[in-house]
């Protein structure tokens, strides 16, 4: 079922290296897509039926890199996915690089990394579990 507590229990379950588990987790809630606005310190969580849960999320205490630093975007996202930093950690160093925030879409199977004007730098496909 597609709610809040649903979807706090699946976080609770599943973090960085299990980040295909927790995709496989959402889709069984019935999410199809999950923004992340790491500025704002909001989740937006949206279902099939386009229903809308609103959460607070982590927000970023250090500031947003004008420029995206692509490299460095991706070398934080591997170390964050080999399970080598927290989430706090990895929003901060994301922020550094010039990102806001990500888009997953559980449908298409991606997750899309944004820079501050909400556009897709950094687009990675979801592993299958």
């Amino acid at each position: 079922m597609f709610t809040l507590e649903n979807i706090i229990d699946a976080h609770a379950q599943f973090t960085g290296p299990d980040f295909p588990k927790l995709i496989v987790r959402f889709k069984e809630i019935g999410m199809v897509k999950n923004h992340v606005d790491i500025l704002a310190g909001q989740v937006i969580y949206r279902d099939k039926t386009d229903s809308v849960i609103v959460n607070q999320g982590y927000q970023v205490k250090g500031t947003l890199a004008d420029l995206v630093e692509l490299k460095q975007a991706k070398n934080d996202l591997q170390t964050h996915q080999a399970g080598q930093t927290d989430f706090p950690t990895f929003c901060e160093d994301m922020a550094k690089s010039g990102i806001v925030g990500w888009v997953i879409d559980l449908e298409e199977m991606t997750c899309s990394y944004l820079n501050k004007d909400e556009q897709a730098v950094l687009v990675e496909n979801i592993p299958t579990v």
